[in-house]
């Protein structure tokens, strides 16, 4: 074995002789078999270290790269998140303008509401604005006539609030719709009951300039409210010219002590027995008993008139028309003011009279109507 491998020895690395020309002379140099076995063995070794340091840099350069794009990464997700939690809030946002504008419109439809249902509108008041308080984090949600707690939502998220609150609002502009139809209903019926339907209906349809009104113009910006509420709104506007035109109807009798001792109507005549249309109705009371303007209104005439003795005539909004006759004394002048339940005069038993009364007749576009029917019918509505 020894011999073979100093054999395979000397076949690799015999000795050699290099010969260097160098300044005109030449120099023998004898490479030893040991020394050429240096060499190759020197060559490997650097070959092996180059190798292992390229091997070991590249590693940590792929480290280094890996780290990078780890960092690179988790950069870009918390962007993506950033962007997310962006996106979400400026839709609670919209939200929570969408959510105000329906507040904001429900509080003036609740400041609006006649006094007929006004202690309605004030209870949702009230459970609006808790609600609102609570910044939703434990509000209620309560039905807005009823005032019956129907759930908490603390439990919910933001999305699952916002979504029933909104609800609730639209809950509560159902309802107050339900109430001002109700309303709206009962009195136009009344109001057919009373026989004056008609001609009331057309003076609706009539937009009235002749009262004092005025102020800074404040519209709705229609394009952010939902149609439903602006329907809602008309409906109330109706109702409040109907509220208005009740209180300007004349709606009591005119005297605060009396019996009715003749109807309106058919009847026989006090003075000659004959029938006859009584075109009003006698209200019987003492002597000097007070009688009061059933309504605002303007005196057209004050003063002697015939069998009515002592006279007055008021004219009144939409077409009304009061008169009184018989009375003691009168205490209005022709083109004078009068506000309703004022003292224009006195009951007495002038004209064509059998005894003290008030004679009071009710006309509506000259047109007779049953003062006592009126009366009645609106009494319902108060």
């Amino acid at each position: 074995m020894s011999v073979f491998i100093k054999s395979f020895y000397h076949k690799l690395f015999p000795t050699r002789q290099l010969l260097i020309r160098q300044n005109g002379e030449v120099k023998h140099v004898v490479l030893a078999p040991w020394l050429q076995i240096s060499i190759v063995l020197a060559i490997l070794a650097a070959t092996v270290w180059l190798v292992t340091t390229t091997v070991h840099v590249y590693s940590q350069t792929n480290k280094i790269s890996d780290i990078e794009k780890s960092q690179i990464t988790k950069q870009q997700q918390w962007q993506q998140q950033q962007q997310t939690q962006q996106a979400l809030h400026e839709k609670q946002l919209e939200q929570l303008a969408a959510l105000e504008q329906k507040h904001a419109l429900l509080q003036s439809m609740i400041e609006s509401l006649p006094e007929s249902i006004s202690k309605v509108g004030e209870t949702d008041a009230v459970q609006i604005e808790e609600k609102k308080q609570g910044d939703f984090h434990e509000p209620l949600v309560d039905e807005p006539v009823s005032g019956k707690n129907t759930a908490h939502l603390n439990n919910y998220s933001a999305e699952q609030r916002f979504a029933l609150l909104s609800e609730h609002y639209q809950n509560n502009f159902t309802a107050l719709e339900a109430h001002i139809e109700n309303r709206q209903q009962r009195i136009l019926a009344t109001l057919k009951v009373a026989g004056i339907d008609d001609a009331i209906s057309s003076r609706l349809l009539i937009n009235s300039n002749d009262t004092a009104q005025g102020g800074p113009l404040n519209v709705f910006d229609e394009s952010k409210i939902p149609s439903e509420f602006l329907a809602i709104a008309d409906k109330l506007l109706l109702l409040n010219s109907l509220e208005s035109l009740l209180n300007e109807l004349p709606q009591s009798l005119p005297a605060a002590d009396y019996y009715i001792s003749s109807s309106y109507g058919l009847r026989k005549d006090p003075m000659n027995g004959r029938r006859a249309f009584h075109k009003g109705v006698d209200l019987a009371g003492w002597h000097k008993t007070e009688i009061f303007a059933p309504a605002d209104g303007t005196v057209l005439r004050a003063g002697r008139n015939g069998g009515y003795g002592n006279f007055i005539e008021l004219k009144h909004k939409n077409g009304f028309v009061t008169r009184f006759g018989h009375l003691n004394k009168i205490k209005v002048n022709k083109g004078q003011t009068v506000t309703k339940n004022d003292v224009i005069g006195l009951m007495g038993s002038t004209g064509r009279s059998t005894s003290t009364h008030l004679h009071y007749e009710v006309l509506l576009n000259d047109k007779h109507v049953n003062p006592v029917k009126i009366t009645k019918a609106l009494a319902r509505v108060r």
